[in-house]
């Protein structure tokens, strides 16, 4: 599709370094030799229209100037840009003697620009985009007056022979650095004459910047905040909307590109130039999303998860409407019109890309051209994994995404509950003490949907230490359930990390013979999520999960506690960094008993008296502050927060809300929306099942409807 080209001894780079000093006008003898060397440099480099089927174009041009022999504009379908080599009017090219008239030829730039775009990347180089006019500085002459767009790539400090991907507005190529590790490649599309033939004007617009989005127009970059009458400046780097790709940003994918360790590097601010033709700015303003509409880390990357946007605009002077929007090229649609503004909220969009025009009576505006990306990112976490015991106190996690574009947020329970936006791979967190930790990850894409977060559960060291309940029965990083039907079937109904629980895994039938059943974290030392269960004989048991949501084999605890009242697993109440369990006993005593990492409970401690009229549920770390804690609901309806102080014992209560006892079951949970907090489930009078939301400080302001018809479920664990 392109030709390759190296540096022409004509074609400076188009820096501001490109405005030289006054040169003496040549012979029409030296002129003449210059074009016939100028055409054939050019010629060589530039591959033929023919290479280029179906590109992507720019809309239209302007007349060709008969002083010069160039067109005077070329549009996108957005704006229309003159081509700019006047002094004072932001041109990459100026006349070589900036002091006198502009004329034709003795006072004219070797080459200018209708448009041009650079970004610096990191340390290692720059890139770059134009629309290109060059000349043999003499009067015009078929065959000298030439034209094309550019790509220019010039990267070094690289890996010698290492490949590098090159992610730019105006599609992806991948090069291999050289010998010395440099990447350094133009490449060239547009209009090669003959000595005796013409530039074919409007087959450089057909080429420009190639055929990255087949049979639309490749629009050119604008900066954001660009000045009136310009779509950007060559002095200041900004951000950029108009990307044909949708990539308004650069990013160089390769070996140590970012520096050493660090494979990817990515910039997206841009100098542009690209100045507006006079007289082309009398129709509506380009359709902008409003500020609501505009989702995502960027309000200038025309990309949105809002599928039913607001789009508005202004009116120049003078102008009242009414004004029509046409969505994709469809029928026209009236816009509301407010004073020198106009807006309109767009019905329902498919994903994927769209354009939208406005019109005002014979006048339209430019197009603007964005995308409805709903889909929020996958992430995963990748090997090398963190072992589990592990002895390094800093163990790292590695994940990736299938969304190039993705940016990451990492949190690690429970110690570091916030979630870090400034994740990357691989993170390594401070030194943690010895205890069970869960590493966790999600990613956010540029439309601003945030996926589903992907956990490793880890456990630090074999001693002492903080831990937290997970819950997690099939190893996908969230908070699970089980639950007893009435004929006796244990499900495990999995999360979504959003409070609901979508789908479940049938455990077995005879669970009826079980008269408590509590889940709860790990209580075999394996990593995986365990529940308790006592039958009616009083025997206890410790039933181990596999990571797949069912609990084939068994070990039993010991007999005698059909003394119990209340059973409930818990995480670890007792500071000794294993998972514990609480009971109360039928005068009304609380124990906390703790675990020994083998799935029994060798001793107990006495956490107080009183607790008979309780019912009571462990509940996780529901303060933040590092310690198990439980919920109660008394026989008036509230329901406290009974803060644990890793020693087995409760010693301070936080008052979460009365009205409780409209609820037949409650049970602590996890983290059911992957809010750093943990959260409770409970099911009402009428079988609606509520996931209340935690605030980390010992209440539930806030719940989600799971749905009705669990009064069929007689346990919920």
């Amino acid at each position: 599709m392109f030709s390759k080209s190296v540096d022409r001894p004509k074609m400076p780079d188009g820096a501001r370094s490109a405005r030289r000093a006054h040169r003496q006008p040549m012979t029409t003898t030296a002129r003449r030799l210059a074009a016939v060397v100028s055409g054939a440099l050019l010629a060589a480099s530039l591959a033929p229209l023919a290479a280029v089927p179906g590109s992507a174009a720019t809309a239209g041009m302007g007349p060709v100037d008969q002083t010069n022999g160039f067109p005077t504009w070329y549009s996108d379908g957005t704006v229309k840009l003159q081509l700019c080599y006047e002094v004072g009017k932001g041109c990459l090219s100026e006349p070589p003697n900036p002091e006198a008239p502009v004329s034709y030829p003795d006072n004219f730039p070797d080459e200018a620009f209708w448009f041009a775009a650079a970004a610096d990347v990191g340390s290692i180089g720059s890139y770059e985009a134009a629309l290109e006019a060059a000349h043999a500085n003499e009067e015009v002459i078929d065959g000298d007056q030439m034209g094309f767009g550019r790509l220019r790539f010039r990267f070094d400090s690289l890996q010698a022979g290492a490949s590098y991907t090159i992610t730019h507005p105006y599609g992806v190529h991948t090069f291999e650095a050289d010998s010395v590790g440099v990447i350094n490649v133009t490449l060239d599309e547009g209009c090669a004459p003959t000595a005796t033939t013409a530039c074919d004007w409007a087959g450089v617009g057909a080429a420009f910047l190639g055929a990255y989005t087949t049979g639309s127009t490749a629009a050119f970059l604008q900066q954001v905040g660009a000045e009136a009458g310009t779509i950007g400046s060559i002095d200041t780097a900004r951000p950029v909307t108009g990307a044909p790709s949708g990539n308004n940003f650069v990013q160089v994918d390769g070996p140590d590109a970012g520096g050493p360790g660090i494979d990817t590097v990515t910039a997206n601010l841009f100098t542009v130039q690209g100045l507006i033709a006079e007289g082309t700015e009398a129709g509506p303003s380009t359709p902008d999303l409003a500020a609501a509409s505009d989702s995502g880390r960027s309000s200038a990357d025309n990309v949105t998860n809002v599928t039913t946007p607001t789009l508005t605009g202004t009116l120049p002077a003078g102008t009242t409407g009414p004004v029509e929007v046409s969505v994709n090229g469809g029928p026209a649609q009236a816009a509301t019109v407010t004073g020198t503004t106009y807006s309109i909220t767009l019905a329902p969009l498919a994903q994927g890309s769209h354009s939208v025009q406005a019109r005002a009576g014979a006048e339209s505006s430019g197009t603007l051209r964005f995308t409805v990306d709903t889909t929020a990112p996958a992430v995963s976490v990748t090997a090398p994994f963190p072992s589990t015991p592990s002895l390094d106190n800093t163990p790292s996690l590695t994940f990736s995404s299938p969304d190039a574009q993705a940016r990451y947020e990492c949190r690690l329970l429970p110690t570091n509950g916030d979630w870090d936006p400034t994740c990357s791979s691989p993170k390594t967190w401070d030194a943690q003490t010895n205890g069970f930790y869960t590493f966790s990850v999600r990613a956010t894409d540029a439309a601003g949907n945030i996926g589903v977060v992907a956990n490793r559960n880890v456990r630090i060291g074999t001693g002492t230490g903080v831990t937290s309940v997970s819950q997690d029965f099939n190893g996908d990083g969230r908070a699970d359930m089980v639950a007893r039907d009435s004929s006796g079937v244990l499900w495990t109904y999995m999360g979504n990390g959003s409070g609901s629980f979508p789908t479940r895994v049938r455990v077995g039938t005879g669970w009826n013979t079980m008269n408590s059943i509590s889940a709860t974290g790990d209580l075999t030392g394996d990593g995986r999520a365990d529940i308790v269960a006592r039958d009616s004989s009083g025997v206890l048991w410790t039933y181990r999960g596999n990571g797949s949501g069912t609990f084939p084999t068994r070990i039993r605890v010991g007999a005698g506690w059909n003394t119990m009242k209340t059973i409930s697993a818990a995480s670890d109440i007792t500071g000794d960094g294993r998972n514990d369990l609480l009971a109360i006993d039928s005068s009304g005593v609380l124990w906390s008993y703790s675990g020994n990492n083998s799935g029994t409970f060798p001793s107990r401690i006495r956490a107080g008296a009183g607790w008979g009229t309780m019912a009571i549920s462990a509940a996780g770390d529901l303060n933040r502050d590092g310690n198990a804690d439980l919920v109660a609901r008394d026989s008036s309806g509230v329901l406290w927060s009974y803060m644990g102080n890793a020693a087995g014992a409760f010693p301070t209560r936080v008052r979460a809300g009365a009205g409780w006892n409209i609820m037949n079951a409650i049970s602590g949970a996890a983290d059911l929306n992957s809010d750093g907090r943990d959260d409770l489930v409970a099911r009402d009078t009428s079988g609606v099942l509520w996931s209340y939301m935690g605030d980390g400080a010992g209440t539930f302001p806030n719940r989600v409807r799971v749905g009705g018809g669990w009064n069929v479920m007689n346990v919920l664990g």
